[in-house]
């Protein structure tokens, strides 16, 4: 089921069968499908500098006490997307995603080895992490930042990795800006070798 908006939370079903919270209803339920929790300031860290003691933890903590009972890590690009997966493995509640942001497209061309080795290293963090890596993205399109990755090389970038997607049978995470008519184009293209996913800052028609 494809849910083309911005979605910052699933609200999951509880017993209640008319859906509403009672006294008696079980404790709502929620994933957080994007979270950036590898960035450093949840480790004390800001502009390089200690600030405070490390409250991972005491963080994640917080968030489940009050139902939110998975968090999906975005992956960026390649390192992110390892960094991602490392912050995944201290709890069994986290996730994450691997894949290149449209705005980080350019590192396909400036890796080591070229952009196969750089789509062979998404397709490698996925391999070696089933189970954890829930979702391939964020990926697609952003035109309002063409001054971090040309529009040229973003087309190019999202259209390559739907191999990720072939290769790994996973959901997308998808990203879309001011880029609705070449999105859906690609997307519609690709459509039938997409097992579905989630579409951040959708911003075509209602139709």
């Amino acid at each position: 089921m494809w849910i083309l908006r911005r979605v910052s939370y699933f609200l999951l079903c509880n017993n209640n069968r008319r859906g509403m919270a009672t006294e008696t209803s079980a404790k709502l339920r929620f994933i957080d499908i994007g979270g950036n929790i590898s960035d450093p300031v949840y480790r004390g860290i800001y502009r390089g500098k200690q600030a405070h003691e490390d409250d991972f933890m005491m963080m994640l903590n917080r968030a489940k006490d009050v139902g939110v009972s998975k968090i999906m890590i975005t992956g960026t690009t390649l390192e992110e997307s390892a960094k991602a997966l490392e912050v995944a493995k201290l709890d069994a509640s986290l996730y994450s995603t691997v894949g290149c942001h449209p705005t980080r497209t350019t590192e396909f061309d400036s890796h080591p080895g070229g952009a196969d080795a750089y789509l062979q290293g998404l397709v490698d963090l996925v391999m070696d992490n089933k189970g954890t890596v829930v979702a391939v993205g964020e990926c697609g399109l952003d035109y309002d930042r063409l001054q971090f990755s040309p529009k040229d090389v973003q087309l190019k970038y999202f259209e390559r990795q739907m191999e990720l997607v072939s290769a790994t049978q996973l959901p997308m995470f998808l990203h879309c800006r001011a880029a609705h008519d070449d999105f859906r184009d690609i997307v519609s293209k690709y459509r039938d070798s997409i097992p579905g996913g989630v579409v951040h800052s959708f911003d075509g028609t209602k139709e």
